[in-house]
């Protein structure tokens, strides 16, 4: 039997949230960022908005673009907190100083009052890619992690589990209906002598 791609595609929706649990537990265990980073602030808008996963990879600092229209978005630990997982940020790098790189939020108006960020407190680059807000996966993993509270969060979350299990158990009566459909009505003629 050939699989419908109704069931491919949830399939791979199951996979992807699997894999963001495993990526989810693994940030909360030992901080690891790499390679998707769900974005808590809307400090980037309207480029990254809240709930974006975005793709990051390791970054030599040298190599970062530092402008305040086409600089890099680069993923750091705030100055002063390296290592606190709620401490990472994604900005844009808008200038170079001896002392490290200059950031700001698309969507304030002002740099970082924290800057310089040293070299060594860049994680990495946002490579442009991301999985939107929109599909709740960002959410999900935000709510699994304790980093939303607000009062919708829950509620989204357990409507998105219910639609999927639903359309699932859906998908999967119907095509067992048709299976046995198709076995219980096949009857075995043998053809008649004369």
């Amino acid at each position: 039997m050939r699989p419908s791609s109704r069931n491919i595609a949830y399939g791979v929706v199951l996979t992807a949230a699997a894999v963001l649990v495993v990526l989810s537990m693994l940030h909360s265990a030992f901080g690891i960022t790499f390679p998707l980073l769900v974005v808590k602030s809307g400090s980037m808008r309207p480029v990254i908005e809240v709930g974006d996963i975005i793709i990051v990879l390791p970054v030599n600092p040298a190599e970062i673009r530092a402008d305040p229209l086409n600089g890099d978005v680069i993923v750091f630990y705030r100055p002063g907190e390296k290592g606190f997982a709620n401490s990472i940020i994604v900005h844009r790098a808008v200038a170079r100083q001896a002392g490290g790189i200059i950031t700001k939020g698309d969507a304030n108006s002002v740099a970082d009052y924290w800057g310089p960020v040293p070299p060594d407190h860049i994680l990495g680059r946002w490579t442009g890619l991301s999985i939107p807000s929109w599909t709740g996966i960002g959410f999900l993993s935000l709510f699994l992690r304790g980093e939303i509270f607000f009062p919708a969060g829950p509620i989204l979350v357990l409507l998105l589990i219910v639609v999927n299990v639903f359309l699932i158990v859906k998908d999967a009566v119907r095509s067992r209906s048709r299976r046995d459909g198709s076995d219980g009505s096949a009857s075995s003629s043998e053809p008649s002598q004369p």
